[in-house]
């Protein structure tokens, strides 16, 4: 399948919107942890952050 046809695909385009969503969370929630000098946390999210990016990435292949 090519990337047209899966990004026009309704399943990819909720895959889109719910990955942009968690990391849009993610992102809160690393600001969160930051500002609050919890350092183990940020590390656990930064994780989350990046394998959810790449998830992103696989759908954008």
């Amino acid at each position: 399948m090519t990337y047209s046809q899966r990004s026009s695909h309704p399943a990819a385009a909720s895959d889109y919107t719910y990955l942009e969503y968690q990391i849009g969370m993610a992102a809160d929630e690393l600001s969160e942890a930051e500002q609050e000098n919890d350092e183990a946390r940020a590390e656990a999210i930064r994780v989350k952050l990046a394998g959810l990016e790449e998830e992103l990435a696989k759908l954008e292949d």
